[in-house]
């Protein structure tokens, strides 16, 4: 078992095609996967998808499916189902922890329920947040499930690094403020951008540029007259 402290300010991680994002409810890995998997092109699990069923009822096939997909060579996704994350960390090579203050990741979490709750929103399987009140009635509402497992990720972390796992070897990039995590992307989206690497976006398909036609005679004395556009390169 390896676990190997990166530091974010040394550069982009060596490797970047097996992903997992780690962090407290609120933290905002499903977020950041889903930059990553945009910036790098590196296709996204979702695993909130893979687990729910409709009525909030988990899925029988969920750890089958998760074994599926990650034996492709390339992927990002979270790391938060326990059922999954050995599996997840035998099969990663970077692991990006958001080890956030508490107050930063409940604050989150409370704003992103309320406006779930308000906006009725549709998540996976046709689910819906329950209403705001089932906070004082149910011991599986989202609230209380990220206070409760706060400490969560770490714990995990420290259970994984003192195991003898000999099939987790892992790179660990940790974030202990937003702003961190923000600078880091900036510094890896130029680092696409200087390797010649663009964003991956939903594009539709341009248009065949049209050949253009060869421009009438102005006279022996009148240069061609200019469109305006940029040279071709």
């Amino acid at each position: 078992m390896t676990l190997r402290a990166l530091d974010p300010a040394a550069g982009p991680p060596p490797a970047l095609d097996r992903i997992l994002v780690a962090g407290g409810s609120g933290a905002g890995k499903t977020t950041l996967a889903g930059k990553l998997a945009a910036l790098t092109g590196v296709p996204r699990i979702e695993l909130d998808e893979l687990y729910y069923d409709p009525g909030w009822r988990p899925r029988p096939r969920f750890g089958a499916d998760v074994a599926q997909r990650t034996e492709q060579p390339r992927w990002i996704t979270e790391w938060h189902y326990p059922e999954v994350n050995t599996l997840l960390a035998r099969r990663a090579r970077l692991l990006i922890w958001l080890d956030y203050p508490v107050a930063v990741t409940m604050t989150s979490l409370a704003l992103r329920t309320l406006l779930r709750s308000l906006h009725r929103e549709v998540l996976w399987s046709g689910n819906r947040e329950p209403p705001l009140r089932s906070v004082l009635t149910d011991p599986e509402n989202i609230l209380r499930h990220g206070w409760a497992t706060r400490h969560g990720t770490r714990s995990e972390l420290l259970a994984l690094a003192g195991g003898a796992d000999p099939d987790v070897r892992l790179d660990v990039l940790r974030f202990t403020r937003p702003a961190e995590l923000s600078d880091w992307l900036i510094r890896l989206s130029r680092g696409h951008a200087r390797d010649g690497r663009r964003p991956h976006h939903s594009q539709k398909p341009q248009e065949r540029q049209k050949p253009q036609q060869p421009q009438k005679s102005q006279g022996p004395h009148t240069p061609p007259r200019s469109t305006g556009a940029p040279p071709l390169r």
